[in-house]
């Protein structure tokens, strides 16, 4: 049996977490998806899961992103999303080898990163 891509969504608001699980549920037929709104919540779920792929705002109460991407081991691939361009800190993006969007989020390249993280599981 073939284990499932572990994928964590994270934004405060739960619009896009909704979307963003939509889409990839939508895309995708073996991802068990985890929405947070909440960065606190989120990192505990990091700190004690198998997670493959995050995807995770920029600016959010308590964590910002980036804090969170750095609570996750370095196997996982990081999604950095943000509407706030000018404030991410593209040297430390590149340290923990996240890929970052701007917002919207082009869905097809969040669907290829997903997708090509699947076949690496298969």
């Amino acid at each position: 049996m073939t284990k499932s891509l572990e994928v964590v969504i994270v934004d405060d608001e739960i619009q896009i977490t909704e979307l963003l699980k939509t889409f990839i549920e939508c895309s995708s037929v073996n991802t068990n998806i985890h929405t947070f709104n909440d960065a606190a919540e989120a990192r505990s779920f990091l700190l004690g899961n198998d997670v493959d792929v995050l995807i995770t705002d920029y600016k959010m109460p308590k964590f910002n992103g980036i804090e969170l991407m750095e609570t996750a081991p370095p196997d996982v691939k990081k999604v950095l999303i943000s509407g706030y361009v000018s404030e991410i800190a593209e040297e430390r993006l590149q340290q923990l080898d996240a890929v970052f969007f701007e917002k919207p989020v082009p869905m097809k390249a969040l669907g290829k990163i997903i997708l090509d993280r699947e076949n690496k599981l298969g």
